[in-house]
């Protein structure tokens, strides 16, 4: 068995984790990436070409994160010398009215469009009593290669990345953490736990009650009629149930990415991901009724999310384990603070010593 001995281990490399292991280096900490499967591996939350930015959220407190990840995903597109956030807008259709109160509580510009203004400048179908709230810096990041530039800039500050390594126990003591697995024991003085949909089980055995569901949500693709981009948009779909969200964003080199949010049933994440092909109809039938001249591809995918009650995230410590966990299919976007805060709370070292 081979051993290693590292300041920080972070477990699990998606988004959360590489953002995680990024700041921790580039802090001057020996830190170990471990996660179970590849990096980009289609069976977690983070994989895909693209995943939405926008900065339009009910709550100034949610704007103004968005604005800070904003700006460390400019750092990252300067240091990895490709743009990574394409800039197509935001749309929410309908009246979103706290979200327009918390834009312009935090002194971001928005457009609000009638119907008609809106099928003007979007190959978009909407009634003429319809509204819209446009947000000019939305638009998508393009996950993979998100994803690789952090891990660049995460290897590049020192970072040591173990792929194909499961840890199967934790077990924290006075004068670290250790961690067992896959013919490898780790010792470190914290471990940061980013295991999306795994963490839960990871957790339980320390005490540690991570309140979450896990959900398997369904994806699908389609084709549009125009080369233009459109912007990321957010819409209730009728057909889905009361209250459901039609979501729908630009994916580079293939068309339109959509779903529904929030749709999928509970799941083990050691399961093999099915996809539901009730969701998927209802997906095609609000693609078919919002976009003009789409067609699908008949590419479906699954993609997990970690659900709080609240959709909040949860970034906490107890003793020498750290929790970054529950995105709840909203969280990519903020990736790059939420690693900063995480690290934060891993570079707690005083705290650890006396734990």
């Amino acid at each position: 068995m081979s051993r290693l001995d590292v300041e920080v281990v972070v477990v699990g490399a998606g988004v959360m984790g590489l953002a995680t292991a990024r700041s921790l280096a580039r802090g001057g900490r020996s830190v170990a990436l471990v996660e179970q499967f590849e990096l980009g591996h289609t069976h977690g939350s983070s994989h895909g070409g693209s995943r939405i930015f926008r900065l339009s959220y009910p709550d100034a407190a949610w704007v103004l994160l968005a604005q800070e990840a904003l700006s460390i995903w400019r750092e990252l597109e300067a240091e990895a010398g490709e743009p990574l956030i394409e800039r197509y807008g935001s749309l929410d259709l309908g009246d979103w009215r706290p979200n327009r109160e918390a834009l312009s509580a935090s002194g971001i510009s928005f457009e609000l469009l009638k119907g008609r203004e809106l099928a003007r400048r979007f190959p978009l179908d909407v009634d003429g009593g319809e509204t819209g709230l446009h947000q000019a810096d939305g638009g998508i990041i393009r996950a993979d290669a998100a994803l690789a530039a952090l891990e660049a800039s995460a290897v590049a500050a020192g970072a040591q990345l173990l792929e194909g390594t499961r840890i199967a126990a934790i077990e924290p003591n006075r004068e670290g953490v250790t961690m067992s697995g896959d013919g490898i024991s780790i010792r470190a003085d914290v471990v940061v736990v980013t295991a999306g949909a795994w963490a839960r089980g990871l957790l339980a055995p320390l005490g540690v009650a991570l309140e979450v569901e896990p959900t398997r949500e369904t994806v699908s693709y389609f084709e549009l009629a125009t080369d233009e981009p459109v912007p990321s948009l957010i819409d209730f779909a009728e057909g889905a149930g009361p209250g459901q969200l039609g979501y729908a964003l630009m994916a580079p080199g293939v068309g339109l990415k959509a779903g529904i949010h929030h749709t999928g049933a509970l799941a083990d994440p050691d399961e093999p991901g099915v996809v539901d092909a009730e969701i998927a109809g209802w997906t095609a039938e609000w693609v078919n009724k919002r976009f003009r001249g789409a067609a699908p591809k008949g590419e479906l995918e699954t993609c997990l999310y970690t659900n709080t009650a609240d959709e909040s995230f949860v970034l906490e410590r107890h003793g020498r384990v750290v929790v970054g966990s529950a995105c709840s299919g909203h969280g990519f976007k903020f990736a790059p603070v939420v690693g900063e805060r995480l690290a934060a709370l891993a570079s707690e070292t005083g705290r650890a010593r006396q734990a």
